[in-house]
């Protein structure tokens, strides 16, 4: 009977051991850090190419405008007007609606220069055919320096005392997809080839015919002047 009641106690506490487990594991899966995880599954921000009218890219110093035509392509009207490169429009939105954040970290106001948000990288504001606006502020490097933190739609911006933030963490593809030269986010034009007989075609060498051209005929001979006689009457050949 010892021998029972002593399996008995340590079934019962194995029994309490399991449970307590299920539930750690239990409030775990509720936790906040699980759904930030499940969060970055998530796109940066969520729209289809095909459903964006206008790309705004801020850069500080230069700001660059695109708008999407009828065709799907694109066009360039501020700081120029011209056709853009499909491909760099193309790069940087498929980070915002493709890439995921791989991680997200909690910002005060007063961490904003911290983040690097007091001169940021760039802001890109997606407006689609609908009239939805989407911003995304790309602030400084992260301590890795292969990524950027970033904030997507703040309200209100820049940072309001007493509001905390949630900033991502973005790959570093999004800073190249801003700070792509401007250059790059033209579409180049093709130089048509000088055509014969242009402008700047070579010319004969002195004494060459150019080909084609007719031989030259050679005059004829001028008949000799009439000999004087001795009586001053002239004759002829």
């Amino acid at each position: 009977m010892k021998f029972q009641r002593s399996t008995l106690i340590l079934v019962g506490v194995a029994f309490l051991l399991g449970a307590g487990v299920l539930v750690a594991e239990s409030q775990r899966s509720r936790s906040p850090e699980s759904a930030t995880q499940s969060e970055s599954t998530k796109p940066i921000l969520a729209f289809e190419e095909t459903d964006v009218a206008t790309l705004t890219v801020d850069r500080g110093n230069e700001t660059l405008e695109f708008d999407q035509k009828g065709d799907g392509n694109w066009q360039m009207t501020k700081p120029d007007q011209t056709v853009a490169e499909p491909g760099a429009i193309a790069f940087l939105l498929s980070r915002l609606d493709t890439d995921s954040p791989l991680q997200t970290v909690t910002m005060q106001p007063d961490q904003a220069a911290d983040f690097g948000f007091n001169a940021p990288i760039g802001i890109v504001t997606v407006t689609l055919k609908d009239g939805t606006q989407h911003e995304l502020i790309l602030g400084g490097p992260d301590f890795s320096g292969s990524a950027n933190y970033a904030v997507i739609d703040p309200a209100p911006w820049p940072p309001a005392e007493g509001k905390e933030y949630s900033v991502l963490v973005v790959s570093r593809d999004v800073a190249n997809g801003i700070n792509r030269p401007l250059q790059e986010w033209k579409m180049p034009v093709e130089t048509p080839a000088p055509e014969a007989g242009a402008e700047g075609a070579a010319t004969p060498n002195e004494g060459e015919t150019p080909e084609g051209a007719a031989e030259p005929q050679n005059s004829p001979e001028t008949p000799a002047a009439p000999e004087a006689t001795e009586n001053g009457a002239k004759t002829t050949n």
